[in-house]
């Protein structure tokens, strides 16, 4: 009995044991299933000997260097910023916006982003040496772009006619940055600049002279920027611009200038990669291949490829519904009354080449041909005997300094010409949109087969002769006597004529118009 008891007592304990074993399998697999934070937890509280340990505590971040004080600008660049920006740029951007159409605040704050760029070259000029030709060309690009997006806003708004001559203001004078470019002497290159930009800045001045007096004081105040301009380059940059022979090289200064503040705070640490899809069930399908298989699986089917199609009802068929036949969109080829017409050949000037400009003194002959876009050719120190003449010119404008022979204008496009004497005669013929100033004297003005045309005339000029030939749009302005230099008195020039014969001759006088 005893030992039938132990017996049993001992197959207990085995089975306890058995038991026992399989439950902390159990746990153990569990546990491995557990997320990271959760086996942490566990772990803690299956060890009490670490519930009592403090976590390690996490060391403070660096605090942030300190920063480079900025160093001075250069003084060229403090008296660019108190003469220009701060006297003349904000000044001329606020009279602006007081009064202005759209348009022209637009192209104005081009203009005070052609100076900020302009000072920022300067700003490298006083803190680097002087950079080969390559790398003074690409600091020269925004410079460029500037000036491009000024000439593209006044083609752009050109139907704005109110303010067509307010943009020709800004555009003409939009390449005075350009005397950074100019040696030895960049201090009449923006004078010259200041003169071509004047000749809009009249019409402006002489469109609004009953109308509105701001039209006048923002002419004035533009012409008095372009002069501080000046004024500024023969101080700081008299012989062109002057680099820091100390200074480091550009690309060191862009590389410094550059980068970023040493204050600042580190970026975010990227984001936990995404958590991988789950694998799809044993018994989902595996996608059908791409690629030829997959059209000769589809026709394996049998007759399931037709499963998908849906069956067209009798109305819907042609063939047994004339009157669908009868509602086809398809024209037609015969009875087309739409056909594409052939395309117009281009002339023949179309598909020329772009012919080379010149520029040049040819004994006693200035040359001056095919230039397009030039908003300053200068003429220096014309003599008696010399002539100039312009060929294929297009939205140009010369300036000739001196007296000068003779003057010829052929088949140009609004260029305009700027003469101080004329000994014989000015000569224009086929030459539309032109426009010409004379500020001393001229004896004849002869134009030929020319539409639309302005000419200027100074108080000495008045008893010039002008003879006219097949021309249209013609006007004549006449400086008005007791009143400041400017302005003027626009006439047109009749074409309208009244012929008579009167005893077997014939008689022609100018039609005149009452009111």
């Amino acid at each position: 009995m005893a030992s039938g008891g132990l017996h049993s007592l001992a197959t207990i304990i085995k089975r306890l044991e058995a038991t026992t074993s399989r439950l902390e399998d159990l746990a153990s697999l569990a546990s491995s299933y557990l997320p990271p934070t959760a086996q942490a937890a566990a772990s803690t509280v299956t060890s009490p000997a670490s519930a009592n340990t403090e976590p390690t505590p996490v060391p403070p971040p660096p605090p942030p260097p300190q920063a480079a004080p900025p160093a001075d600008n250069p003084r060229s660049v403090v008296a660019f910023d108190d003469q220009i920006l701060e006297g003349k740029v904000k000044p001329f951007v606020e009279l602006t916006k007081s009064f202005a159409s759209p348009s022209v605040i637009e192209v104005v704050g081009l203009v005070e982003q052609e100076f900020k760029d302009l000072r920022e070259l300067l700003l490298i000029a006083g803190s680097c040496k002087k950079p080969d030709q390559g790398e003074f060309g690409k600091l020269l690009g925004g410079l460029q772009k500037d000036i491009e997006a000024i000439t593209r806003a006044k083609e752009a708004n050109r139907k704005d006619r109110e303010w067509f001559n307010h943009l020709s203001t800004l555009a003409e004078g939009a390449p005075c940055v350009g005397w950074v470019t100019i040696s030895p002497k960049p201090g009449p290159y923006v004078g010259d600049v200041k003169d071509s930009t004047q000749f809009y800045g009249n019409r402006v001045i002489k469109e609004f002279k009953d109308k509105d007096t701001k039209h006048a004081e923002w002419v004035k105040g533009y012409l008095s920027l372009l002069e501080e301009l000046r004024k500024y380059v023969m101080e700081h940059h008299t012989t062109g611009l002057v680099w820091n022979p100390d200074g480091v090289a550009v690309s060191q200064f862009k590389a410094s200038s550059g980068a970023p503040a040493s204050g600042a705070p580190p970026p975010p640490p990227p984001p936990p990669p995404p958590v991988a899809p789950p694998p799809p069930p044993a018994g989902a399908p595996a996608p059908p291949a791409g690629g030829i298989s997959a059209v000769f699986d589809e026709l394996n089917r049998g007759e399931d490829v037709t499963k998908g199609l849906r069956k067209v009802d009798k109305s819907e068929m042609t063939h047994k519904n004339p009157a669908l036949r009868a509602s086809s969109t398809v024209p037609a080829t015969t009875s087309s009354p739409a056909a594409k017409r052939p395309v117009k050949p281009s002339k023949p000037q179309a598909l020329m080449g772009k012919k080379p400009a010149k520029f040049a003194l040819e004994g006693s002959k200035w040359m001056i041909e095919y230039q397009e876009n030039q908003s300053a050719l200068t003429v220096d120190n014309a003599e008696l005997n010399q002539t100039v003449n312009l060929f294929g010119c297009k939205s140009s404008t010369i300036v000739i300094k001196g007296k000068v022979n003779a003057i010829t204008l052929v088949n140009c496009v609004k260029t305009s010409v700027l003469v101080e004497s004329v000994i014989s005669s000015v000569s224009v013929t086929n030459s539309p949109s032109f426009a010409l100033q004379i500020t001393g004297k001229a004896p004849t003005i002869q134009l030929d087969s020319t539409d639309s045309g302005q000419i200027y005339l100074s108080k000495e000029c008045l008893d010039v002769e002008i003879t006219t030939a097949k021309c249209s749009a013609i006007n004549v302005s006449l400086p008005v006597e007791d009143e400041e230099d400017g302005v003027f008195n626009e006439s047109p020039v009749p074409e309208m004529f009244r012929t008579k014969i009167v005893n077997g001759k014939l008689v022609t006088t100018v039609v005149e118009h009452a009111g």
